[in-house]
């Protein structure tokens, strides 16, 4: 369990309002307070002097809630989107570009967090993104990685089961012939592949404490407070099955 159920139940009625990508700006707020309470609680705790990138940032709903406590961020993604001067204009320390997340013009170790939030599975090349990462962040520094698992059975893009499971080709080919208007294009793996690919980083996996305190990381409903009884140990045990996995990453710090 991940802001990623969350999507999967709010995302029919993104869909429906927003065109420019097809995921909305719904509900950034309460994924901005996830995003700060977890980099609080797993990374530092005064953030008033950080600098933040949120890449994919989308809307830019999670960078305009996340800029009234931090010192500056940068939210970046391949399309600009309108709500993005007003956003600005509203914060003087909130600043966005267009361009891609796996070419970066950002200086190297120049970041303190990044936000990495649904955005792997959309990439071209996940491990470059990674690796942009990595450049970016300071000796120390944290990013928040968020993303769904290709083991999880509903596709969270477009919530067919198992589609994402069939080979690409025949997948598009079997939702166009039964009328689907959108087709999988996401590209998610596995809880092991990925921490392969992380394996740079000291990894955190927030998922089951985010279970076991739904509360701090403002998570609401009976679903929360019903999976909050299983014990820590059990939850670290069942990871790999999550929806969706939530890490915090750090860049480790240099030695001197």
């Amino acid at each position: 369990m991940t802001d990623l159920t969350d999507d999967i139940a709010n995302s029919a009625q993104n869909n429906i309002e927003h065109t420019l990508p097809r995921w909305g700006s719904e509900y950034r707020d309460q994924k901005a307070t996830t995003i700060l309470q977890a980099i609080r609680r797993h990374g530092m705790s005064d953030l008033s002097k950080t600098r933040w990138l949120d890449l994919g940032c989308g809307s830019g709903g999670i960078s305009k809630t996340i800029a009234s406590e931090v010192a500056t961020i940068t939210g970046i993604d391949p399309e600009p989107w309108p709500d993005w001067p007003d956003y600005a204009k509203a914060h003087s320390n909130l600043h966005f570009i267009s361009e891609s997340v796996e070419d970066l013009s950002v200086s190297g170790e120049s970041v303190d967090v990044v936000v990495c939030n649904q955005v792997y599975e959309h990439v071209a090349n996940p491990r470059t993104l990674i690796d942009q990462i990595y450049r970016v962040l300071k000796s120390g520094g944290f990013c928040y990685f968020a993303g769904p698992n290709l083991l999880f059975p509903i596709e969270p893009h477009v919530f067919w089961p198992f589609i994402h499971w069939l080979p690409r080709n025949f997948a598009v080919r079997l939702m166009r012939t039964f009328g689907a208007t959108e087709v999988v294009d996401a590209n998610s793996t596995t809880y092991w592949t990925l921490r392969k690919w992380l394996k740079k980083f000291e990894i955190k996996d927030i998922v089951p404490d985010m279970i076991s305190d739904p509360s701090y990381y403002h998570r609401q409903g009976l679903l929360w407070k019903a999976l909050s009884i299983f014990p820590s140990y059990a939850l670290r045990q069942f990871s790999w099955l999550s929806p969706g996995f939530v890490f915090i990453l750090k860049k480790p710090s240099r030695q001197n």
